[in-house]
Formats: C-alpha cells, structure tokens, sequence
C-alpha cells in the first residue's frame, strides 16, 4: 500500500474557496467520483448544527422520496409523534 493514500471510500476531496461571486467549484475527483455532469441538479441542505452544507444529486433524492414515500414505519412514526431520524 501507498503511504498517505486512504484505501477505504473517499470522503473528503479538498477544500473549496468562495469567490467574489460567492460560487465554489466541486473538485473535479468528487465530479468524476459521483458522476456529477454539467447541467445537474443539485439540492442543497443545510446541517442542522450549522456546519456546513450537504449537496445531493435530485435523482438520488427521487429514489430517497420514493422510499420514504414507501415506508408505513416512517409515517406511523409522525403520526405518534416519534422521532424518525
């Protein structure tokens, strides 16, 4: 094995500085990594502790909406009243 180099799922790919225009550019690793193309959708979530940003590919929360849309579990949860996360 190479030193330095993380055989397990990549997580972290650098950091990003803000522009003037206050844009980041994803690095290019991360963009080949998940696929991500030009014109893809993105959403953007906010954390609850407010330490950053979490971004997720729209088809990806499609099949996630799906199955929540799916899961009676989930919804007997909100009806009591119980915590679902």
């Amino acid at each position: 094995m190479e030193k330095g180099v993380c055989t397990k799922r990549r997580i972290v790919y650098g950091v990003v500085t803000v522009s003037k225009k206050r844009q980041i550019v994803i690095p290019v690793d991360a963009r080949r990594d998940l696929n991500i193309k030009a014109g893809d959708k993105l959403i953007v979530l906010k954390r609850k502790d407010d330490a950053g940003l979490t971004l997720i590919k729209l088809d990806k929360m499609d099949e996630l909406m799906f199955i929540i849309q799916e899961d009676e579990d989930f919804f007997n949860k909100l009806r009591k009243g119980d915590k679902v996360g």
